[in-house]
């Protein structure tokens, strides 16, 4: 099976970022899609400083995937254990989607609440 060394770099006020994460072709392909699933903004936090990214498309830009080969994938797990510096992994993106989600639930809560038989619009007006 072939393996791939998914290489994430970004800048942060004129510092640059770098990361990597050993990945299979199966594995990118569910990382493309559940990166694609954000479209929303949302930022990584380092410390005092943050990555922004206006999507999760925006995120893809910024990696690159590279073919290795098995030895070189055996020396990155021996090394690094298939992961080094900063990189957005599979947890990351899948609480990023879950936080929207809550989000999301959380208005159609507030939404609720104006369509009840006991809301009286008047009395927020009044209030």
């Amino acid at each position: 099976m072939a393996k791939f060394l998914a290489i994430f770099n970004d800048t942060i006020d004129e510092i640059e970022i770098n990361g990597f994460f050993v990945m299979t072709e199966r594995e990118i392909e569910e990382y493309e899609e559940l990166a694609l699933s954000i479209t929303w903004p949302f930022t990584y936090n380092m410390g005092e400083d943050e990555l922004e990214f206006s999507s999760g498309e925006d995120l893809l830009s910024k990696i690159d995937f590279k073919e290795i080969s098995n030895d070189e994938a055996k020396t990155l797990k021996k090394l690094f254990n298939d992961e080094f510096g900063v990189f957005l992994g599979f947890d990351i993106l899948e609480n990023i989607v879950g936080e929207e989600d809550d989000f999301d639930d959380e208005e159609d809560e507030d939404d609720d609440e104006y369509d009840s038989p006991y809301y009286d619009e008047d009395f927020d007006d009044n209030y």
